[in-house]
This record gives structure tokens, sequence and C-alpha cells, in this order.
């Protein structure tokens, strides 16, 4: 089943499709200052105050859309869109604030309602640590200068009279990377996002977004450079269930790329190293981007436990780089974290860029015939995507004990207990994303879903290789 869609997702997909559409029409500088009114009068409008700020965030959706930084100012978008084109590579962080798309939620973090019946019990006044709560006029009310936010009388009251309230983008970030400007705009703190991409998905309002890589790739397939696509495992069951792999490959070739690799291919070679690298305790994976950042950046200490190895798509882009160093590479999955791995690879768009590629060339890949592709990774390769993924390649190849966790939030109780030496594990599996990769903020489908169509396809692989043997 598709993933959640929201009205958030619809306008980035909108504003990604049209950007591509003219890029491939060599119309970009030409026609991107009409965009903004013509993406408004398609229908995006009604969720700001007036169509003039409704169209001043639709230029900032633009702008992120053509990879460069929202700004807010009267520059014209044509002059980003010249520096884009200009640009062989997007650099810098990815994922940025749009300051007037941002609600400037109430930072006000614990509130009574009006649920409060003033009860005999006045736990919440009892279990406050710091005296900030009284009983006024019949209702609890907490002294802000007192208060701590704790939430402890949250917790303590019977009738769910008391919230905690936490700003969404806020509340999305296990990495406590975002946080409120003095006129309630969110920033993020570069020096401790590993850049996950949950805000994105956190934010109800759609004020944080991300850079997007598609005018350099679109630049790279109109001229027929040769460009080839490195497909990520998670790729199972993103374009629906009736589309398979190898119709996907099709559509790729009809976009323009001369060859189409699978990541898998890597994860394989990878495996097999990390299972034979040397360690003097235990060893953690560094296939995930953004769980290598979070241990970089919030447990320094544990870094001498992180696997010496590649990514499959860093491995996998070396390797193709030897072999075609004129080559353009263009990564293809659901991380946004990949968007800033510092390797061999060119660029990199998520499933929904991908998508919003084949809507603005009038591809559909249902209707397809198949290609399949040169080289098929192993099951194990493939389950990469998967939260257990990689501990499952690894256990395969060496019998070890091992310990998952999916989600920055498993993640870090399980570092924490690493830490503290409770853990008896040889390898930790960490994947920032929950359910793994097929989680990802950049994916088009349901994770539960992702994971049932990739697991029927290796199903099916299967039978198939031991009918030939």
């Amino acid at each position: 089943m598709p993933r959640l869609l929201t009205e958030i997702d619809k306008i980035r997909r909108q504003v990604l499709t049209e950007v591509a559409r003219l890029a491939f029409n060599g119309q970009i500088l030409r026609k991107i200052e009409d965009l903004p009114y013509k993406l408004y009068e398609q229908g995006i409008r009604n969720y700001r105050c007036c169509q003039f700020k409704e169209r001043a965030v639709l230029k900032e959706r633009i702008r992120l859309a053509l990879g460069e930084d929202p700004v807010l100012d009267r520059e014209p978008l044509v002059h980003a869109a010249i520096r884009s084109l200009k640009k062989e590579k997007i650099k810098g962080p990815m994922l940025k604030v749009i300051d007037i798309a941002c609600d400037h939620c109430p930072i006000d973090a614990i509130l009574v309602t009006d649920a409060c019946r003033n009860c005999v019990a006045h736990s919440c006044v009892n279990t406050c640590p710091k005296k900030a709560i009284q009983i006024v006029n019949g209702k609890a009310m907490i002294d802000k200068e007192k208060c701590v936010e704790c939430g402890l009388c949250a917790k303590a009251c019977s009738f769910g009279a008391i919230v905690h309230i936490q700003r969404p983008c806020e509340r999305s970030c296990q990495a406590n990377a975002i946080s409120s400007s003095e006129d309630r705009h969110a920033i993020i703190d570069a020096n401790k996002c590993v850049a996950c991409g949950a805000c994105t998905i956190g934010c109800p309002f759609g004020a944080i977004s991300y850079k997007s890589e598609i005018l350099p790739v679109v630049k790279k397939l109109r001229a027929k450079s040769e460009v080839i696509a490195l497909i990520a495992p998670a790729i199972a069951g993103q374009f629906g269930r009736g589309v398979t792999l190898n119709q996907v490959v099709r559509g790729l070739k009809e976009l323009g790329f001369a060859k189409v690799k699978e990541v898998a291919l890597g994860a394989d070679e990878i495996a097999d190293l990390e299972a034979n690298e040397k360690t003097a305790t235990w060893l953690t994976n560094s296939c995930c981007p953004a769980y290598k950042k979070y241990i970089e950046k919030q447990f320094p200490e544990l870094e001498s436990h992180l696997s010496k190895q590649l990514s499959p798509m860093a491995y996998l882009a070396k390797k193709i780089r030897l072999e075609k160093p004129e080559s353009y590479l263009v990564f293809i999955g659901p991380c946004l974290a990949k968007k800033e791995e510092v390797c061999e690879v060119d660029a990199v768009l998520t499933f929904e860029e991908l998508a919003c590629l084949f809507v603005a060339r009038d591809i559909n890949l249902a209707t397809l015939s198949e290609m399949a592709l040169d080289e098929r990774a192993t099951k194990y390769g493939v389950g990469f995507a998967c939260a257990g993924g990689v501990s499952k390649a690894i256990t395969n190849i060496k019998p070890i004990k091992v310990k998952t966790a999916s989600g920055l939030e498993e993640c870090k109780t399980m570092l924490l207990l690493a830490r503290a030496g409770k853990i008896e594990a040889d390898f930790l599996e960490g994947m920032a994303c929950l359910e793994g990769c097929i989680g990802g903020p950049g994916t088009l489908v349901e994770a539960k879903f992702a994971r049932r169509v990739l697991e029927k396809e290796l199903s099916e692989e299967e039978k198939e290789l031991k009918k030939t043997v």
C-alpha cells in the first residue's frame, strides 16, 4: 500500500515534476519565473493567508527543487536556475528550513487544559519537583518561571488534563538537532544533524525539505552522457505491486540512463568484508550514513567500533569509477542522508524524485516491457534494505552474536547499553530509519508493504534458481 500521502507530499512532487519537465524540455530559464503562478493556478492554494504568501512559499520550494538554498528575497528564480545549471554537483547540507512556511509553533511545552477537574488528589501539585503548580480558582496553574518541562505532572494527571506539547519538527528529530530561533522559526544545528530526514516527514507545514539534484541529472541525460543508475535494494515494490524491477530498469533506460546496476552487488561484498573485519570487541555497521553520523556526533567514544568498510553504494561506485572514469553515477534510493555521503557518486535521487522524472517524461512503468539486469545480487545483498538484513548477511558467512536496532531512538538505547558494556554481541546493526532503508523518507510506499514485496520477490527468485540447478 502507498505510504500515507499528505498534502505536503503532493505539493513537493508537483513542484519536482514541473521543474523536471521544464529541464527535460530545455525551458528552465525561459519559464521558471512563471512556475509559482502556474502551480497556484493548478490548485496549490488555500494553505496560507493569501495568494501572495502562497506563491512566496512556492517560490522557495522551487528554489529547493533547483538545488538551491531557500533565501526568501527578491532574487529572480532564473538566477538560481542559472547557478544550478552551472554546477556539476549539489553540495553542502541538503536539509533546509523554509522560514516563510514555518508556522512558528508554540513552545510552551506543558499546558493545563479545560479538562482539569480540581480533583482531590492534586497529583500534579504533589509530583512537581519544582513546586511550579498551584490550584487557582479551581484549576491547576503552572508557573512558567519555575517549570522545567519535565512532564511528570502530565503523567500523574488521572484525567489527562495536562498535556506535554512539543514542536513536531523537534519531536521527530531523535538527534536533537532542531530548535527555535528568537522569532520561533525552526533551526537545524548542522553540528548535530545526521540528515536522516525524519523532520521532513514530521513537520506538518512542509517547512523542512531537501535540496533536489534533479537538474544536474537531467542535464547529463539530455547531453546523452554515460549516466549510470545505481539502484538501492529498497526499490522493491516502490512503484506498485504490479510493477516489476525489470520494468523499472526499462523505464530508467527510457529516461536516458546508459546502464543500471544493483547496489546490492556491493552489499554482498561488504557483508563478506565486515564478517571478516578484525575487531577486539564488537563491531557496528557503516552502511547507513545517518547512523554512522549519529555515532560520530553523539557517541564519538564509540567511533573505533565502526566498520572501516565503505557503504555498498560507495563501494560499487568506486569499482565502476575505476572501470569507467568518465561516467556520471547516480544513486537512486530511499535515503536523504546519502545526499551528503562523500564518495564517487555524482548525484543522489530519492525514489520520490525518480517518480517525478517518470511523470515528467510521461513514462508509465506498468505498460513497459521488461529489461533484465546484467548481473543480480544474492538475497542477502538485497536484504540490506530491511532492518536486520545486514546481520542476516553476516551471520550467513560467519556464525556470530548480533543485535539489531532500527530508528535512532532504538539505536540510542543500543549504543548506551554497548557503551556501558551491557550488550553481549559481536556485531551491532543500526539503521536510522524504522524498518531500515524501506522506511526511509524518500520512499513511495509503506515500509511493511515494501518488506512483503521484497520477501516475495526473493522467495520467487530462489525457487527459479533451484529449478535451473
